[in-house]
C-alpha cells in the first residue's frame, strides 16, 4: 500500500496539467481580480470632499463653527476644552477648564474660503467645488450639494461612491455639531449660571463620545473577498482530477495500468485507499500554495484565522477527492469524459456560488435566501461559505457547521464511489 501511495504520489506531482488548475490557474485568476477590483474597496474609503466655506456676517458670530469646520479639513492644533464646537453665544470663562487637548479627526474636507453665496455658486458652476458651507441665521451650519455632485453620489449609476461616503459621514456629524450647539444656546439662555460650570463645559466637549463605531462582524467588510472566495470554492472542485485519474488507473477496463492493478497481490480497496490519500495531499498542499498567494499577495483578508482557512483547504480538498472518487468510479465513462466533467462541473456548480461578476453574485444571493437546499447541496458554495464564516463570524460555530456540511458531502460522495466499485466485475481482462 506505501509503494503506490509512493508512486500514485510522484504521478500526481509529474501531471502538468492538474497542477496547472490547481496552482497556475487560480493565481492567474487571482492575479486578474486584483488588477481589476484592486481599486474596488478604495470607492468605500472616506475622501476629502472639496467645499467652498461661505465666510459671512453669519460666520464671524459663530466662531465654533470655523473650529468645527477646522477640524474636519485635518487642521488638529490645540484648544480648551471647554469651548468644544458649541459657538461662541455663551462665550468662555476664566474659570473654566483651561487644559490644552490636541483633537485629530479623519480629514472630510478640502475647504476654499469665499465671501458670499453667490462666489461659492460660481465654485460648483465651475466644478472646483462640489458644494459649499454656510452658517444660518440660527447660528446653524448648513451644506449644499451641487446638482451635479449628487447626481454622481445617488441611484445605482452613482460614479462617485467615495463622495457619498463623505457626504453620509459629514452630514452626521454637521447634525450632531446642530443639534449640539442649539441644546447649549437653549440650556445657557435658561441658565446663564452654567457659564461658570467647568463640568457644564467638559460635559459639552464630551459629547462625541457618545456615539462609537461598533463592528458587527469579526473583520472589516472586503467588498473583493467574495470574488476571491468563490475562486478558491472552483479551485478546491478542480482538485477532484486527481482522485478521477486515481480511480480509473485502478480500473482494468480503462488502462493498461488498470489490468495490471487488477492481478497484482493487493488488494482493490488498499489501492484505492492509497491513490486517495496521495491525491488529498498533493491537491490540499496545491491549494496551500494558492491560498497563500491570494491571502499575502492579493492581500485578501482571512480576519487573522490563516490557520482556520489552512484547515478549510484541508477539509474542501478532501470533499473535492471524494467527489471525484464517485464520478471516477462511474461506469460505462471513457476517462476523457471523466476528465472533462473536472472542468464542467466547477464551472457550473461556481456560477452559482458568485464566481462570474454582479449577475452570479446576485443569483447567488437569491438562491441563498428563497432556494437554500440548493445553495446547501453545491460544493462550491459551500467552499466559498467556509472562508466567510473565518472572515465574519465572531466564533467557529458557523465554520463548524459547513465543514460538517462538506464532510457529509464527502461520505456520501465515498459511498456512491465505493458501491459503484463494488459492483464492477470483468469477464476477461
Amino acid at each position: 500500500m506505501w509503494s503506490t501511495f509512493v508512486m500514485t504520489l510522484k504521478t500526481n506531482l509529474r501531471d502538468r496539467q492538474s497542477l496547472f488548475w490547481l496552482i497556475v490557474f487560480p493565481i492567474a485568476l487571482a492575479t486578474l481580480f486584483n488588477g481589476l477590483l484592486g481599486n474596488l474597496a478604495e470607492g468605500y474609503e472616506l475622501k476629502a470632499m472639496p467645499v467652498a466655506v461661505v465666510e459671512d456676517a453669519n460666520w464671524t458670530e459663530s466662531p465654533g463653527a470655523k473650529t468645527f469646520i477646522d477640524g474636519l479639513s485635518g487642521k488638529s492644533g490645540t484648544g480648551k476644552s471647554g469651548t468644544g464646537t458649541t459657538g461662541d453665544t455663551a462665550g468662555t470663562d476664566d474659570t473654566a477648564d483651561t487644559t490644552d487637548t490636541t483633537v485629530t479627526v479623519t480629514k472630510l474636507l478640502d475647504a476654499t474660503t469665499v465671501a458670499t453665496v453667490d462666489d461659492a455658486r460660481d465654485r460648483l458652476a465651475d466644478g472646483t467645488a462640489k458644494g459649499y458651507l454656510r452658517v444660518d441665521g440660527d447660528g446653524r451650519i448648513r451644506l449644499t450639494l451641487s446638482s451635479r455632485a449628487a447626481e454622481a453620489m445617488n441611484g445605482t449609476s452613482a460614479t462617485d461612491s467615495n463622495g457619498a461616503v463623505t457626504v453620509a459621514a459629514l452630514s452626521s456629524v454637521i447634525d450632531l455639531y446642530n443639534r449640539t450647539d442649539a441644546a447649549t444656546r437653549d440650556l445657557l439662555q435658561r441658565h446663564p449660571e452654567a457659564m461658570q460650570s467647568r463640568a457644564f463645559w467638559s460635559s459639552i466637549g464630551n459629547i462625541a463620545d457618545t456615539t462609537r463605531e461598533t463592528s458587527l462582524t469579526n473583520s472589516t467588510p472586503n467588498v473583493t473577498a467574495r470574488y476571491f472566495y468563490a475562486l478558491l470554492g472552483m479551485a478546491c472542485l478542480m482538485a477532484m482530477g486527481y482522485a478521477i485519474a486515481a480511480v480509473t488507473s485502478a480500473q482494468a477496463n480503462l488502462s493498461a495500468l488498470g489490468i495490471r492493478r487488477t492481478v497484482a497481490p493487493l488488494g482493490r480497496g488498499r489501492q484505492l485507499m492509497a491513490g486517495f490519500l496521495a491525491s488529498w495531499l498533493c491537491s490540499d498542499v496545491s491549494l496551500t500554495i494558492a491560498l497563500a498567494y491570494i491571502r499575502y499577495v492579493c492581500d485578501v483578508p482571512l480576519g487573522g484565522r490563516e490557520p482556520a482557512a489552512v484547515a478549510a483547504v484541508a477539509v474542501a480538498s478532501f470533499m473535492a477527492c471524494a467527489f471525484g472518487t464517485m464520478i471516477g468510479a462511474i461506469p460505462g465513462l471513457k476517462h476523457s469524459v471523466k476528465v472533462g466533467l473536472t472542468s464542467a462541473i466547477p464551472c457550473t456548480l461556481s456560477l452559482f456560488s458568485g464566481l462570474y461578476g454582479q449577475f452570479a453574485m446576485d443569483l447567488s444571493d437569491w438562491i441563498t435566501r428563497h432556494a437554500p437546499v440548493l445553495a446547501l447541496v453545491n460544493p462550491a458554495q459551500q467552499v466559498t461559505n467556509l472562508f466567510y464564516d473565518i472572515l465574519y463570524y465572531d466564533d467557529y460555530r458557523p465554520f463548524a457547521t459547513t465543514c460538517g456540511v462538506l464532510i457529509a458531502m464527502s461520505a456520501v460522495f465515498l459511498a456512491a464511489g465505493v458501491a459503484m466499485l463494488k459492483e464492477q466485475r470483468y469477464e476477461h481482462l
